[in-house]
């Protein structure tokens, strides 16, 4: 299994945390819990916002939430990752190279953990210095805030509702729990008017980096594993979830941009892009077609994947 320390030192961490650290605090405070309302707001008193520098399972893609002890945890280095593919996407788009390369780097890194060695962004051949580019500056930031943001919040409504531990009920019923969370997020960001304009890069990267039938015997197996043991499926029919929960919240969402009906009509299009994320998850054949070009995948090609 993949150890995101492979990808970044103790030392780069810390630095960044320095950074990340204030600006997720502000963020928590005063663009989330000032929001809620009062019934929302009064889990709040109580729950605490942990920032290590990695998660307990040291995964590249871990945020979670114990309704128990009421903490939320961001690791500093998951979010250095989520940051790092943002940059990554939008040099890829600035320079007019395959964006999906990123995306085949991440399954890559699930399948391949042996040969990851480095940050993600020299994989792919990023210079350290990309954002200096206003567009890849702007892009980049705006994908970060927006999953951060989302994740942020999901994890909060594990809190406030009460959800229960993983270990004490049924898979379906997990599932339930995530795709409450995950509407409750929408709902808040519809409510503040922030656009969550990046979650299709989001749940593409997660959908990549967790388990495929290409990690088991049989598709019958990797079915049996959807229903017994996925607690936290990024399924097709989450990513549904998701796009509907975005489209019944557009005015919500683009009532405080410049030009709220053009914000409208690209938030369609998340949607519209989300929903073929979906249909990609529903297509066994595809899946099993993408687990195999990870499984195959030459990690030192990524490095010259946008020249």
């Amino acid at each position: 299994m993949l150890d995101v320390l492979q990808l970044y030192g103790i030392p780069e961490l810390q630095e960044v945390g320095s950074k990340y650290v204030p600006n997720l605090g502000g963020m928590w405070e005063e663009d989330f819990l000032a929001k809620l309302t009062p019934n929302e707001r009064a889990p709040a008193n109580a729950v605490t916002l942990d920032l290590p520098l990695v998660g307990a399972a040291r995964y590249p893609l871990e945020f979670y939430s114990n309704p128990t002890t009421q903490r939320v945890t961001l690791p500093i280095a998951s979010i250095k990752f989520i940051d790092d593919l943002a940059v990554a996407f939008a040099y890829y788009d600035k320079k007019g190279c395959d964006v999906g390369a990123v995306s085949d780097y991440a399954a890559a890194l699930r399948f391949q953990p042996q040969n990851a060695k480095g940050s993600p962004l020299d994989a792919l051949g990023v210079p350290r210095d990309a954002t200096t580019d206003p567009y890849v500056d702007d892009v980049s930031m705006k994908i970060l805030k927006s999953n951060v943001y989302f994740v942020a919040v999901h994890e909060y409504a594990h809190v406030m509702y009460r959800h229960r531990d993983y270990g004490v009920i049924t898979v379906l019923q997990a599932q339930r729990q995530e795709a409450q969370s995950d509407a409750f997020a929408l709902e808040i960001m519809g409510r503040i008017g922030a656009p969550p304009v990046a979650l299709t890069y989001f749940f593409l990267i997660a959908s990549r980096l967790e388990a495929s039938p290409g990690d088991f015997a049989s598709l019958g197996e990797y079915e049996r594993y959807l229903r017994t043991r996925a607690t936290h499926p990024v399924s097709a029919q989450r990513i549904y979830k998701v796009a509907e929960g975005i489209e019944a919240h557009l005015d919500g969402f683009a009532r405080l941009q410049r030009d709220p009906a053009s914000a409208k009509t690209k938030l369609q299009d998340e949607a519209q892009k989300l929903r073929q994320i979906a249909a990609t998850l529903d297509d066994r054949q595809m899946r099993q077609f993408l687990a195999q070009r990870a499984i195959n995948a030459d990690m030192a090609a990524f490095r010259r994947a946008c020249r």
